[in-house]
C-alpha cells in the first residue's frame, strides 16, 4: 500500500505521525522514526516535538516545513527537539520571512538552550509554556497545558480545543491527578507509552498506566505512540487491541508516517 500524497489541500484536518519511537534505544538506534507530530487544523500547521529526522521525514511525506505556523516543544529532551532549529529555519526560509511562533518550556531556551538564539530571532514570537496556560491559536482553536508532567526536565502535555478535543500526554511518570487534568481530551487522546510494564526508575508511562488513563477518561479514540524496546518487543498493536477490549475504547497503536483524520477520528485510507 503506497503512501498518501500529502499536499496543502490533503493535509487539511489531519495528523501525521512523523515518528513513533521513544527512548534512546529506539529513537537513536533508529528502530523507529522520532520526527514528532504534525497537526493541521483548517490550514494551520503545528509541529509538536520535532525530534531527530523531523526535517527529512516531513519532506519525505510531502510536508514542507515552511508550511509550519507553530512549533510546540513538550520538553527539551533530544528525542523531542533535536530538529527544532531545522524546522524553525525552514519555517522562516532561512530568516527571509519573519513568521511563526514557538511554544516551549523555559528551560528549552535558558540554561544550555536547545533552541538557538539565532533561529529564534527569525520567528515572530517565543512563548514560554506555564502550567495551566491557555493560548489562542486562531478564532476557533486554542491549546492548553493543563499540568506540569513528572519527568526529568520541565515537561508539559497539551489539549487542543477545536471541533474536537484532542489531548497529547507527553513523557511522564503516572501521577494521581493525571486523569483529572486531561479529562477534557474527550474525542482523541494520544499517549506516549514507552514501557510495557511500570518501572519506578523510569519516568515514562507503561501500557498498564495507559490503560488506566484511557479507562478513566474514556475518549472516543486513544492512540499509543512513543514506544520503547519493551513495547516494540510486545507488539504494540496487540497491546492496543487488548486495552480496547478491556476499556471499550477504540485504541490504536500508531506507526511511522500514519495519517489520521481529525474530523472522522479514523486512519486515512492510504492509496
Amino acid at each position: 500500500m503506497s503512501s498518501l500524497k500529502l499536499t496543502k489541500e490533503t493535509i487539511c484536518n489531519k495528523l501525521v505521525f512523523l515518528g513513533t519511537g521513544g527512548s534512546r534505544y529506539v529513537a537513536f538506534g533508529f528502530q523507529r522514526q522520532a520526527g514528532g507530530l504534525w497537526f493541521n487544523f483548517e490550514g494551520t500547521n503545528i509541529h509538536v516535538d520535532p525530534g531527530p529526522g523531523a526535517f527529512i521525514h516531513s519532506y519525505k511525506k510531502g510536508l514542507e516545513p515552511n508550511w509550519v505556523n507553530f512549533v510546540i516543544l513538550s520538553h527539551r529532551h533530544l528525542d523531542h527537539c533535536a530538529d527544532v532549529n531545522h524546522i524553525l529555519e525552514a519555517m522562516t526560509l532561512g530568516g527571509k520571512r519573519k513568521r511563526g511562533i514557538l511554544l516551549c518550556p523555559e528551560d528549552a531556551i535558558e540554561i544550555d538552550p536547545v533552541v538557538l538564539q539565532y533561529t529564534r530571532r527569525n520567528i515572530e514570537e517565543t512563548v514560554i509554556i506555564r502550567e495551566g496556560m491557555n493560548f489562542g491559536i486562531s478564532h476557533n482553536l486554542k491549546v492548553t497545558f493543563p499540568v506540569r508532567n513528572i519527568h526529568g526536565v520541565e515537561t508539559y502535555g497539551m489539549i487542543f480545543y477545536w471541533k474536537k478535543n484532542i489531548g497529547y500526554i507527553s513523557d511522564t511518570a503516572y501521577f494521581e491527578e493525571i486523569e483529572e487534568k486531561y479529562k477534557d481530551a474527550s474525542d482523541l487522546l494520544i499517549l506516549n507509552v514507552t514501557l510495557k510494564e511500570p518501572n519506578p526508575r523510569i519516568s515514562h508511562l507503561s501500557a498498564i498506566c495507559a490503560e488506566k488513563i484511557i479507562g478513566e477518561i474514556k475518549p472516543k479514540v486513544a492512540i499509543l505512540t512513543h514506544f520503547g524496546r519493551t513495547m516494540l518487543n510486545a507488539k504494540p498493536w496487540e497491546i492496543a487491541a487488548e486495552i480496547s477490549k478491556r476499556t471499550g475504547v477504540k485504541v490504536i497503536a500508531a506507526y511511522d508516517n500514519m495519517v489520521f483524520d481529525l474530523e472522522t477520528l479514523t486512519i486515512t485510507k492510504q492509496k
